[in-house]
């Protein structure tokens, strides 16, 4: 696999014959396609704001993965703010300077983070300054990127924030930008499930009893929160076919001092 932007290679992935992980590269050309955050908007700012103002940045670069279709930005986790814990060890890779690094789907997938670019030492100044806001829960969030190919995320944004809050040993706040499902898939998929808990409610129907219509009314809740949550529903990271097929990723590699 090969991650560009614009017209520059940042990530090269080679994944292993059996399927139990891959091996990527970060080849250093990775910028973020949002303006640098200035600290005193970060103290006024709320949550709910940093994911309309960062909505608004990723439509205006050039550079951002959006492409036509529909995207969907919200929260990653709900335990801001709490220590870190085990997942951290195997869930973030590639935080050491080596831009080499390798994700283990040990069999049972992945789901986690890696940096595009190697994370600034804690001493840093912008991340000392960052981890300032930390301390101060005033930090934006770190923007993700969710990478079906990787079977995680990557950090589009938010490298040093992210290093503030592991040196703060915190789980900083992130949002994770994902496609969405069109039109068509949310209807079909609304309209298998509606069918299900309409045939499962006539079953009911047919043969009352104690308790029956709490079965009912629970199915009919449970369609509703669907139907709510299928708009935010993911759908897989869309990618084309390298021009020059193999040879075309050999040189690639070869070309950035990998392989």
């Amino acid at each position: 696999m090969l991650l560009r932007q614009g017209h520059d290679a940042v990530l090269l992935g080679l994944v292993d014959e059996d399927r139990s992980g891959v091996d990527v590269f970060r080849t250093g050309r990775y910028t973020s396609p949002l303006p640098p955050l200035r600290a005193a908007e970060a103290r006024v700012r709320e949550s709910r704001d940093w994911a309309y103002r960062f909505a608004m940045w990723l439509d205006e670069a050039d550079t951002s993965p959006l492409h036509e279709g529909r995207w969907v930005l919200r929260m990653f986790n709900t335990n801001v703010w709490e220590p870190l814990s085990g997942w951290w060890g195997w869930g973030l890779v590639g935080a050491e300077p080596q831009p080499s690094t390798y994700i283990d789907w040990d069999g049972n997938g992945w789901g986690g983070i890696l940096p595009l670019r190697p994370l600034s030492p804690p001493d840093a100044g912008r991340v000392k300054a960052y981890r300032k806001q930390v301390r101060e829960r005033a930090l934006p969030p770190v923007l993700l990127w969710a990478v079906s190919g990787l079977d995680g995320h990557v950090v589009l944004d938010g490298h040093d924030r992210l290093a503030a809050a592991l040196a703060e040993e915190v789980v900083p706040p992130m949002l994770v930008l994902t496609r969405g499902m069109d039109a068509a898939g949310q209807r079909a998929v609304l309209e298998a499930v509606e069918d299900y808990v309409t045939g499962v409610i006539e079953k009911l129907r047919r043969r009352p009893e104690p308790g029956t219509q709490r079965q009912i009314d629970a199915l009919v809740q449970g369609l509703a929160r669907t139907a709510a949550a299928v708009p935010y529903d993911d759908e897989r990271t869309r990618a084309w076919p390298l021009p020059g097929g193999a040879d075309a990723w050999d040189a690639a590699a070869a070309a950035c001092g990998w392989r």
